[in-house]
């Protein structure tokens, strides 16, 4: 066993507070003892080097992504040590002991993250409006300021002056929705004064809530009312048009949903790719490919359509090139399809045409001017500091402020910076960003792989567990969802509830943020993927997984006996009454793929949808085993 003070070397700085301890409690036994341990913690403060700041990210880390990046720290290592140890006595509430090590900072670029973590700390200090009103007057610009600021509002005493307001900055929050960008939207509002803007705005409203419960009835005779023709342009009032005919496409009902999705084509189908797509498909159910052919061609070459409407269209028009005996053309269709890889269609064609599933994971380049172009922001030197000590969440936090007014360059060196210190959902929304704006793709961004607790290392399938918190939480630990929903895979508590055995975990608000624990998250999750793989009705099934895990296991029952799919795996998926859960199937499957193509070049669902089966988990690089919880 190791010395419990090695490495402690004397200097002024720990004579000074031994002195300074001794004089505070002379002359009396007990507080000369109680002298005696706050003189040997602060000699163990300032020179153990503590590690558990941050547990996921530990100080030998930090050193080694600044060797890795050609970075040079902003604070001495002395002063790095010493902010490590404030940060670990503030969360423990040891406010006096964190005083007398702050006192001998030599560089404060930090204080204000520190007297932050104090002022919000949420048991163990109760915050002064002095205290609040100085602290907004010198760090206005943290990204702490708004909420101090919202605190000293409550905390201010009649009749005082008012703090200094927060810069205001647009902050570049997180988010799970991958957008799709690089493509037009046609969206045109008809111009109206105030009052008939309010009665359009709660119109559609009222047709959003009936078209989310399936009300049919309803919402045409909203859509059918003249009130509704002097408020709506007519490419809108087509758009619910083509609405109203999914709702029957999702009823069953597919000579309704034809009818009205080609009503609003007739007049708007340049803009509305989707109401080309809704009447193929229902011309598909309806037995009529060649209609079905030419409306899935229309959605493939509309300038309106996403990348992923696009590919859908293309790879329908493929099949349905097979049903009206015009082979010739199903290649087209593929590789039309096959030119965006990173889709699920996309994925798809590219398998059946025999294509490399390939992408680029090279990280991306950190060059060594990156501390420059970052130090030409103050919130820029904070965030190299704060990476200096390991505390990657508050870096991140600086960086996501930086980011709105940022420029390409600076962009591309946050995001190189982002991939290296374990970011990764900073580092996904920055590259999207930048690729929206017509920069490369890294793919070692877009799907990121970081080291992840314990339970995921102990896992058979990595890529799926990625797939999943890719598209669920977008790598943003601390997620929460209007549902409820927590943590990286988004786990409502009932769930997590029911998966451990626990009903405390839909208890209390504390006990419900207990999900917000990767660790904990992740093994709930693991356990109940498995508990969903061993359904009698899924069997294994990914797609019946996904929908389950989406849209609940009593929706996958009802909606295996309700929907027309013929035993047609990709009909069942397009023909799901909830488009959130079409959504999610689409994007998890297509990250799985792709996480599959990086960690085991070996895609055996694929292969097995590619031949027209239901993409089953296997064992191998399918295959999924249970980490045991760490106690």
């Amino acid at each position: 066993m190791k010395p419990l003070f090695i490495g402690i070397r004397k200097s002024w700085e720990t004579v000074f507070l031994a002195l300074l301890a001794f004089i505070l409690f002379k002359f009396r036994v007990l507080k000369l003892l109680i002298a005696g341990l706050s003189i040997a913690f602060c000699l163990f403060a300032l020179e153990i080097k503590s590690v558990d700041a941050e547990p996921k990210f530990k100080k030998t880390e930090s050193i080694k992504l600044f060797e890795e990046s050609h970075l040079n720290g902003i604070v001495s290592e002395a002063d790095a040590s010493r902010y490590r140890v404030i940060f670990d006595l503030q969360e423990n509430g040891e406010w006096l002991a964190a005083d007398k090590i702050i006192r001998i900072l030599d560089n404060r670029i930090l204080l204000g993250h520190v007297l932050a973590q104090r002022y919000l700390h949420p048991t163990k200090y109760r915050t002064k409006y002095k205290e609040l009103k100085a602290w907004l007057a010198k760090y206005a610009d943290h990204p702490q300021a708004r909420r101090l600021y919202t605190l000293a509002i409550k905390r201010r005493p009649k009749n005082w002056k008012l703090p200094k307001k927060p810069v205001v900055s647009r902050y570049f929050g997180y988010s799970n929705k991958n957008r799709d960008l690089g493509f037009l939207v046609y969206n045109p509002k008809r111009k109206l004064s105030r009052s008939l803007r309010r009665e359009r705005r709660d119109l559609s409203r009222k047709m959003r809530f009936y078209s989310r419960k399936g009300w049919t009835k309803a919402y045409k005779s909203l859509l059918m009312s003249k009130k509704l023709e002097r408020l709506l342009h007519p490419v809108e009032l087509d758009r619910r048009k083509a609405n109203l005919g999914a709702g029957y496409y999702a009823d069953g009902r597919d000579k309704w949903a034809y009818k009205w999705s080609n009503a609003a084509v007739k007049r708007s189908g340049k803009f509305l790719p989707e109401a080309h797509w809704v009447a193929a498909l229902s011309a598909w159910r309806l037995k009529k490919y060649q209609l079905a052919r030419d409306h899935f061609n229309s959605v493939a070459e509309s300038k309106y359509s996403s990348p992923w409407l696009l590919t859908a269209g293309a790879f329908w028009a493929a099949r349905a090139s097979i049903k009206i005996k015009n082979p010739s053309q199903y290649t087209k269709y593929l590789e039309l399809a096959s030119a965006y890889p990173r889709t699920f269609y996309g994925i798809l064609a590219r398998r059946l045409l025999g294509l490399e599933i390939k992408y680029n994971w090279a990280p991306p380049p950190l060059k060594k001017d990156a501390l420059s172009l970052l130090a030409a922001k103050p919130g820029g030197l904070r965030a190299v500091s704060l990476l200096q000590i390991g505390k990657y969440r508050r870096a991140e936090r600086e960086l996501r402020m930086i980011f709105s007014t940022s420029n390409p360059e600076l962009a591309r060196a946050m995001m190189a910076l982002a991939d290296r210190a374990n970011m990764p959902s900073l580092a996904m929304r920055i590259g999207n960003m930048l690729v929206a704006s017509g920069s490369s793709l890294f793919d070692s961004t877009a799907y990121p792989a970081p080291t992840l607790p314990v339970a995921d290392q102990n896992s058979g399938d990595r890529a799926l567990i990625l797939a999943l918190i890719r598209q669920e939480s977008g790598f943003n630990p601390k997620a929460k969802s209007h549902r409820g929903a927590r943590g990286l895979l988004q786990l409502m508590p009932r769930t997590a509830s029911f998966v451990a055995r626990d009903r405390n975990l839909r208890g209390s608000k504390k006990q419900r943020d207990l999900l917000f624990d990767p660790e904990k998250n992740l093994f709930l999750g693991h356990k109940y993927i498995k508990i969903l793989l061993d359904e009698p009705i899924i069997k294994g099934d990914l797609f019946k997984l996904m929908i389950a895990w989406n849209g609940g296991p009593g929706n996958l029952n009802k909606w295996m006996r309700r929907i027309k799919y013929e035993d047609d795996p990709l009909l069942f998926i397009e023909s799901i009454p909830s488009k959130e859960t079409r959504i999610f199937v689409e994007r998890v499957l297509a990250n799985y793929w792709i996480y599959q193509a990086r960690f085991y070049n070996t895609t055996p669902s694929l292969d097995l949808l590619a031949k027209g089966n239901w993409p089953l988990y296997q064992n191998g690089s399918d295959g999924l085993e249970i980490a045991e919880e760490t106690k």
